[in-house]
């Protein structure tokens, strides 16, 4: 208090001297000879540090730092409460020793240092919110929201490795009671298996027949339990019954498919989704392309089912043979790896080749067959002659246009003999009437097979049901003497129209021995529907360029806009369930000088 007022007075002598100076009592005083400025005496409070002060903030009330004395109290290695000090940085250790950090040592606290000099102090707040990686699991924290908490069971919540939660009442995750267990199958007890968080349903199929529990389980019938009742879905078989909808498993299941798991049987399921559902496995009897099966004892080979390998020595040209007589003689004309022995070829070109089924039809405002009568120029059989017989190449080249031989190697008449046969689409050089033919390479572009002869007799015809008409002239079979070919794939150009045949065979009749011509000639074989639609005739042709050879075949293309094929009948045939047409050409071929390239 007292240097309260000392300071008080100082303030207000200054104030006075400040009023006389002023008030113009100096003014008979010399400028240059004016007294000192006037220095007020020490005091605490003047907010200037005087000598004998540690301190002086202007402040006349005590604080943490200077007192009402100008003395220093922070640091003086006392805490001294008067000043408001929560500690006391001369104080090194211990007790009121001023904190720099701060740790209570709790994961589930936050600390931190407020303050500093002499209210410095530690202040911490509990953590609410669940963080991964923090060392705390607060409360509400548990392992799916917070990796420091470990699994408990009983905090409400499904985590990693239990199956529900004790502390969940209803709904999902709560653990299962004999009640909440019930799956309503009167064949199954229903408990509840494992404790705690593990707990889970367990339904056991009841196999013993206990009568009025109403269950009737598989293999009781209504003689051995009264829970049982006759009939399909009861889950028994009964009598007249295969088999019963209600099994799912075992004994007594009806089948759903088949599979045997033999590639050469058919699965067959009849009765299937009732309880008479059963499986059989039928053989399979005829030669299939892809089905993984080349069935035994009717006739499959490579040719007519892909499935088969081929086999030298079955009687069959096939892939990668030349020849195959069926026999085990290494020096015929065939030896035993099914190629041709070095043989000298006799070849019989076709002098002339006519389409006898199935006509061609087109429509140009009206309908014409034009297998032999042109229209707009264009006939059918017409061009296969004139390509046949002529050199049309502009310029030409010297070579007929077209050139189909029948080579033997070697030529053997002999009734019941077999032979190797290639077809071949040579050179022939013209005119026709002196012609020489050539191989045209490479060798496999000749189509190889075995021809038998027979003495009298037809050596081939058209097949039942396969030809309408009939048409004029009629197809002309080949007798005996002839040779008949064994089944091969063939494409010919029929009026520069690629035809690919299969099941083909060519026959024809020797005149003369040794021949020195073949008449009566015959090329039976089958075009797909699939092969015609994707064959195009060629844009040269009048009226119908451009469109699918199937286009022009009767039955092949449905009346409607656009509609060339004006035949008003069908001759579609069906061969091993396959739909197309049998064709049929005639030929004659006489016999000419052949060169093996």
């Amino acid at each position: 208090m007292v240097s309260t007022v000392r300071g008080v007075a100082l303030a207000v002598l200054s104030a006075v001297f400040v009023l006389v100076a002023g008030s113009g009592c100096g003014d008979n005083l010399v400028p240059e000879q004016e007294p000192d400025a006037f220095v007020p005496p020490a005091a605490c409070g003047n907010g200037v540090v005087d000598p004998g002060e540690d301190c002086d903030d202007g402040n006349v009330m005590p604080d943490n730092a200077c007192d009402a004395r100008c003395l220093f109290t922070c640091g003086n290695g006392t805490v001294d409460d008067t000043f408001g000090e929560l500690c006391d940085t001369g104080i090194v250790s211990g007790a009121g020793a001023c904190p720099s950090t701060c740790n209570d040592g709790m994961a589930c606290t936050q600390d931190a240092l407020a303050g500093g000099g002499c209210q410095a102090e530690c202040v911490t707040a509990p953590i609410t919110t669940p963080i991964n990686g923090d060392g705390c699991c607060p409360s509400g924290g548990n392992s799916t929201n917070d990796n420091d908490c470990q699994v408990a069971c009983g905090n409400g919540v499904v985590e990693t490795g239990e199956l529900c939660d004790t502390a969940i009442a209803t709904g999902n995750g709560a653990c299962p009671t004999v009640a909440s267990c019930a799956d309503g199958m009167n064949c199954t007890t229903d408990a509840v298996g494992g404790a705690g968080c593990q707990a889970m349903c367990t339904h056991t199929n009841i196999t013993q027949t206990i009568p009025s529990d109403g269950c009737c389980p598989p293999g009781a019938t209504t003689a051995t339990d009264n829970d049982c009742v006759a009939g399909c879905g009861n889950g028994v078989v009964d009598s007249g019954e295969t088999c019963d909808t209600a099994i799912t498993v075992g004994v007594g299941r009806c089948p759903v498919s088949c599979t045997d798991g033999v590639a050469c049987t058919r699965d067959v399921l009849s009765g299937g989704g009732s309880c008479t559902a059963a499986c059989s496995f039928p053989a399979i009897t005829a030669p299939a392309n892809n089905d993984g099966c080349c069935p035994a004892g009717v006739g499959a080979n490579n040719n007519n089912d892909s499935d088969c390998p081929p086999v030298c020595r079955n009687g069959v040209v096939e892939q990668g043979e030349q020849c195959d007589d069926n026999n085990n003689v290494d020096t015929d004309a065939c030896n035993n790896n099914c190629q041709l022995n070095t043989v000298a070829g006799t070849a019989f070109r076709m002098s002339d080749l006519d389409l006898r089924d199935p006509h061609v039809h087109v429509s140009a405002v009206f309908c014409f067959d034009v297998t032999d009568n042109p229209v707009a120029g264009f006939a059918v059989n017409a061009e296969l002659q004139s390509s046949i017989q002529n050199d049309e190449d502009n310029p030409a080249d010297g070579q007929l246009d077209l050139n189909i031989a029948a080579v033997f190697r070697p030529l053997n008449q002999t009734g019941g003999a077999t032979t190797g046969l290639e077809i071949h689409f040579p050179s022939c050089t013209s005119p026709m009437a002196s012609t020489t033919c050539s191989r045209n390479p490479p060798a496999s572009a000749a189509i190889t097979a075995m021809a038998t002869n027979t003495a009298s007799g037809t050596c081939l015809s058209p097949l039942a049901n396969t030809t309408t008409g009939p048409y004029t002239p009629e197809i002309t079979n080949a007798t005996g003497p002839c040779y008949l070919s064994d089944e091969v794939t063939v494409t010919i150009n029929v009026a520069n129209i690629p035809i690919t045949l299969r099941n083909a065979r060519i026959a024809a009749t020797y005149v003369g021995n040794p021949a020195s011509t073949t008449i009566n000639g015959l090329l039976r074989g089958f075009i797909s529907e699939t092969d015609a639609d994707n064959t195009v005739l060629p844009m040269s042709l009048p009226v119908v360029g451009g469109r699918p050879l199937s286009s022009v075949l009767p039955g092949g293309d449905p009346p409607g806009p656009g509609n060339t094929n004006c035949a008003g009948h069908s001759d579609v045939d069906i061969n091993n369930g396959v739909r197309g047409w049998w064709f049929y050409l005639n030929f004659s071929a006489p016999r000419v000088p052949w060169v093996d390239n």
